[in-house]
């Protein structure tokens, strides 16, 4: 201290452990540091007298700089605590999110693989109820398969199909196999149903019953019916053309809300059986146009040949006793004549007998039927046939019907086209593998194949015939030197 000149005195300050040098501040007497680190120092302070003369001992102060809480280690730790905590935090949360996000696929997946199931389902059920409709099921069998298919695709306990008419509101068609439906006279469904029958049904509407106890309840407050384990119930009008056929419905279990798609799956299994319904009408119908077109061609064919040649013989009778009279021996020549013409006739119609019982035209011996083809086209063109013909000889019906055809073709296009004075037929075992040869021959005016279309004379009828059986054909002709049909069926072995 001195207190005489205190201006003349200097000092100098070093902080051990942080500064490098002595610090010369003259005559200021205070240090400051503003960025001490934390930690432990010396602080040295030395001054000069009012001549000038350093103290070389100075004094001394120790400093402690603590460190602040966040550059604590504790701080540190906690911090990094805190940083792995929020770390392990959202990786958890972002994992619980994927697991999430995942299971929440999963069921998405889950449930797109069971309706594309589903629909896959329902397209192969459609197409095998469109099958069906092509082929020559009863419509009995193809309103069942139409139900039970509906019950499967539309997880319905029953479904049935009803007609109704005038005399009968509801008269059931089909339920499908194993259903529980009960529709006995005064149910509770059968009410619903004919209600809708006869109200509803007209107007060509759905019935939608989501809940049927309380649709019953307000139908009839008659308290508790008998509607089985029933719940809810889905009608959809059956419409054949423009006219209301009946309705097809299904139970269900449970309760259920109907939405669209319910509501067009239901329309489209009505359309298939309202399809197989117009079907088996047009079906009916065909059989029926069928039989009188047959039955048409049958009578102008017996008016054509039978009633002509019945005719011719008639008239050669009524001329048989004057000329006999007068000469024995053209009449005998007419009686011959006249019995040709009737055995003609007799084997016309046998023929056409034929035509109206496939079943006789199976049982009958080929040898039998070439015989009567051959006196049916001698009776009615008068056209000498000669036969050479196999007794008795075992065939299977398909080739036994086929030359049958062939031979009633040849012998047709014979009486048609070829204007010939002779035919001759033969049919006799072929030499290999135990088979047949048939053989027609006439010495008509003949053709050339080669200008001849295909569809024509019925060569391609023919052709068919022989390549169902597995038969060769050789068809040879020329004009003006005749035709040669032959036939060789060989039996496999």
């Amino acid at each position: 201290l001195h207190y005489s000149a205190p201006e003349e005195i200097q000092y100098a300050y070093f902080m051990e452990g942080f500064d490098d040098s002595w610090n010369y501040i003259g005559n200021r007497r205070f240090a400051t540091y503003t960025n001490l680190p934390p930690g432990n120092y010396t602080f040295h302070a030395i001054a000069t007298n009012s001549d000038g003369v350093w103290n070389s001992i100075g004094t001394t102060v120790e400093v402690n700089m603590p460190y602040p809480f966040w550059q604590s280690w504790w701080f540190a730790g906690l911090v990094v605590a805190l940083a792995a905590s929020l770390v392990i935090g959202a990786y958890r949360l972002r994992t619980r999110n994927i697991a999430a996000r995942t299971r929440e696929l999963e069921e998405l997946v889950v449930t797109r693989t069971a309706e594309i199931e589903q629909r896959r389902q329902i397209a192969e059920g459609l197409r095998e109820i469109l099958i069906l409709l092509n082929s020559n099921k009863t419509l009995e069998e193809s309103l069942h398969h139409i139900v039970s298919q509906a019950a499967k695709l539309t997880d319905a306990e029953d479904v049935i199909i009803f007609h109704q008419s005038s005399e009968q509101p509801v008269t059931i068609m089909a339920t499908n196999p194993g259903g529980q439906i009960r529709y006995s006279a005064g149910s509770a469904l059968r009410r619903i149903i004919a209600d809708w029958a006869q109200e509803g049904l007209t107007l060509r509407e759905p019935l939608i019953i989501p809940n049927l106890i309380v649709h019953w309840l307000k139908l009839s407050n008659r308290g508790s019916a008998r509607l089985a384990n029933h719940k809810a119930l889905l009608g959809i009008p059956l419409l054949v053309g423009d006219d209301v056929y009946g309705g097809l419905v299904m139970f269900y279990t449970e309760e259920r809300s109907f939405g669209e798609e319910d509501l067009d799956l239901g329309f489209t299994f009505a359309d298939q059986a309202a399809l197989a319904i117009a079907n088996a009408y047009l079906r009916e119908q065909a059989e029926e146009t069928a039989v009188a077109t047959e039955r048409s061609r049958l009578a102008r064919e017996l008016h054509d040949a039978v009633t002509q040649t019945i005719f011719s013989a008639s008239l050669i009778a009524e001329t048989v006793p004057p000329i006999w009279e007068s000469n024995p021996e053209q009449g005998r020549e007419l009686l011959g004549e006249l019995r040709k013409l009737t055995r003609g006739a007799l084997a016309e119609m046998r023929t056409l007998l034929l035509e109206l019982r496939p079943a006789s035209l199976e049982e009958a011996q080929l040898s039998d039927l070439i015989n009567q083809l051959a006196e049916a086209l001698s009776g009615r063109s008068g056209v000498p046939v000669s036969t050479d013909i196999v007794e008795n000889y075992d065939l299977p019906v398909n080739v036994k019907v086929a030359l049958y055809r062939i031979a009633q073709e040849s012998l047709n296009n014979v009486m048609k086209h070829a204007r010939a004075t002779e035919v001759v037929i033969c049919l006799k075992k072929a030499h290999q593998r135990n088979g047949l040869i048939l053989t027609i021959m006439d010495n008509g005016r003949g053709f050339d194949l080669d200008s001849i279309p295909a569809d024509r004379l019925g060569i391609s009828i023919i052709r068919e015939r022989a390549q169902g059986i597995g038969a060769n054909l050789t068809i040879d002709s020329q004009p003006g030197l005749g035709t040669n049909i032959e036939v060789v069926w060989e039996r496999n072995i």
